[in-house]
C-alpha cells in the first residue's frame, strides 16, 4: 500500500493544485493535512500575527476544502498543533512514503519546511515541494531567481517576452484516504464584509461575477484606485493569498473572455497586477530575510523610530487626518482596504508620522484577510523606499488624495465614527 501525505498550506483548493494531483497519481491512498501553524506563531515586534477576520476566512476555506475532498471520496485532517511536532508523528502513524507540499517563500515558513524536510528524510520518507502560487512557473523564467531584476518593469518585460503561462491542472475526480477523525474548529459571528467568504467555491463565484456577470473587468484600469464599492476592483486577493484559487485559473478566464468578448487595457491590467504578485514572490526567494529588516534591500531606512503613542493613534483611527482615520477603521474592522488606501495609510505612517515602517507592515499582517507575506512586506518596503525601487519612497499628499478619491467625503463619512 503506497501512501502519501499532502501538507496543505496556502493552496486550499482542488483545482489547479499540482501538489494534490501528483500525490494522488503516485499513491494508493493519501492523507490530506492542514496544520494551524500561522495561529501559533509568536508576535512580531510586539504585534500579533493573525487577526480574527483572517482566522474566520481561513476556517471557512478549510471547511470548503474538506467539502470538495469529501465529494471526491477523501477528507481533510486539520491539526490544531504545530507541523514541527505533528507531521513526523503522522508520517509514522500512517506509514507515509512521501510528503507533498507547496514551496514557501517567507523566512519562517521556509525554516519550518526545511526542518521538517530533514526530519522526514531521516525517517526514510521522501519530501517534495511544488510551485503552485505564481502565474509563471519559476522554471520557465528567462533568468534564475538569483538574477531576478531589482526593478519590476525589467522583470515584467523579460517575463512577458520569454515566458508562457502553463495550463492549469484539472481538479482530480477521485482520491482514496485511510480512516481518520476529521474536525475543523468553528468560527464565530462574521467580521468580514458580506462578499468576503473563504473557500474555493466562493472564489470561483467571484471570478465569474467580476469577469462575466458584471463585466467589471472591462473598466478595471479606470476604477481600480477607488476606495469603496464591490466591483471597482477584482477582490481576488483574499482567495489568492489562501490559495483558494490559482493565478493561472484567473489568467485562463481572462484569456477566454478576451477571445469571446473583448480585450482592452483593463483586461491586460489585471494580468499586470498578477505579475506584480509574481515579482514579489520571486524577489523573496532571492532576499529571504532582507524584507523584514529596517534597511530592507538598501543601506539605510528613512526613519528608525517607533513611538507607541503614535502607533495607537494610527491603528485606532485617532490621528489628525480624517482620511487616515477612516482607512484605519475599515482595515481594523473588516480586514480589508483598497490598494490605493493601503498606499496612503503606509505613506502616512512612514512619512507623516516618521516611524519605522516595519511596525506598520506588522499591523497590516495582523489585520489583513488577504495577507500574503511577499506582497505585504514587499509593498511596504517599496513605499518606505527600502525595497524594489531606485527612486526612493512614496510620499502621498493627504489633501490631494482626498480631492482625487473622496471628493464628496462619502468614504470618510462612512468610516469616521468607528474609532477605538
Amino acid at each position: 500500500m503506497k501512501r502519501g501525505l499532502i501538507w496543505f498550506t496556502e493552496d486550499l483548493r482542488v483545482d489547479d493544485n499540482e501538489t494534490l494531483c501528483k500525490a494522488i497519481l503516485e499513491n494508493d491512498e493519501v492523507v490530506p493535512v492542514y496544520f494551524m501553524d500561522h495561529l501559533l506563531e509568536k508576535p512580531w515586534l510586539g504585534i500579533g500575527r493573525v487577526g480574527p477576520q483572517r482566522k474566520e476566512f481561513l476556517l471557512q476555506a478549510l471547511q470548503s476544502l474538506k467539502k470538495e475532498l469529501v465529494a471526491r471520496g477523501g477528507d481533510l485532517l486539520v491539526v490544531e498543533g504545530s507541523s514541527l511536532t505533528h507531521l513526523p508523528l503522522l508520517c509514522k502513524q500512517f506509514g507515509i512514503r512521501k510528503v507533498y507540499t507547496k514551496k514557501q517563500v517567507g523566512s519562517e515558513e521556509k525554516f519550518r519546511q526545511n526542518v521538517l524536510r530533514k526530519e522526514v528524510l531521516a525517517l526514510g520518507i521522501d519530501f517534495e515541494t511544488y510551485s503552485t502560487s505564481t502565474l509563471y512557473h519559476p522554471e520557465d523564467l528567462p533568468f534564475s531567481v538569483r538574477d531576478i531584476p531589482l526593478l519590476f518593469t525589467k522583470f515584467r518585460k523579460l517575463a512577458e517576452k520569454e515566458c508562457k503561462v502553463r495550463e492549469p491542472f484539472n481538479a482530480p475526480e477521485r482520491l482514496a484516504v485511510p480512516i481518520f477523525d476529521s474536525n475543523i474548529p468553528s468560527f464565530g459571528a462574521s467580521r468580514t464584509p458580506e462578499w468576503m467568504v473563504g473557500g474555493e467555491l466562493e472564489a470561483m463565484k467571484r471570478l465569474k461575477h467580476f469577469v462575466w456577470e458584471s463585466k467589471a473587468l472591462l473598466s478595471y484600469k479606470e476604477t481600480r484606485d477607488q476606495l469603496d464599492g464591490l466591483d471597482y476592483s477584482s477582490k481576488f486577493s483574499a482567495w489568492l493569498s489562501h490559495g483558494c484559487i490559482s493565478p493561472r485559473r484567473i489568467y485562463q478566464e481572462i484569456k477566454i473572455f478576451e477571445r469571446e468578448f473583448k480585450a482592452n487595457e483593463s483586461t491586460y491590467w489585471l494580468v499586470f497586477e498578477l505579475l506584480w504578485r509574481d515579482f514579489f514572490r520571486f524577489s523573496f526567494k532571492k532576499y529571504p530575510t532582507a524584507y523584514f529588516q529596517r534597511k530592507g534591500l538598501h543601506e539605510q531606512a528613512p526613519f528608525e523610530y517607533f513611538d507607541s503613542e503614535k502607533f495607537e493613534q494610527w491603528k485606532l483611527g485617532k490621528t489628525k487626518e480624517s482620511l487616515i482615520n477612516a482607512g484605519m477603521n475599515e482595515l481594523r474592522e473588516t480586514g480589508f482596504v483598497s490598494n490605493r488606501m493601503r498606499q496612503i495609510l503606509a505613506s502616512y505612517w512612514v512619512y507623516g508620522l516618521e516611524q519605522d515602517w516595519r511596525f506598520g507592515a506588522a499591523w497590516f499582517e495582523y489585520c489583513l484577510v488577504d495577507y500574503d507575506v511577499a506582497s505585504n512586506w514587499g509593498n511596504w518596503a517599496y513605499i518606505a523606499g527600502v525595497g524594489n525601487d531606485n527612486r526612493g519612497g512614496r510620499i502621498f499628499n493627504i489633501q490631494k488624495q482626498e480631492e482625487y478619491f473622496d471628493k464628496t467625503e462619502a468614504y470618510r463619512k462612512r468610516w469616521a465614527n468607528h474609532s477605538g
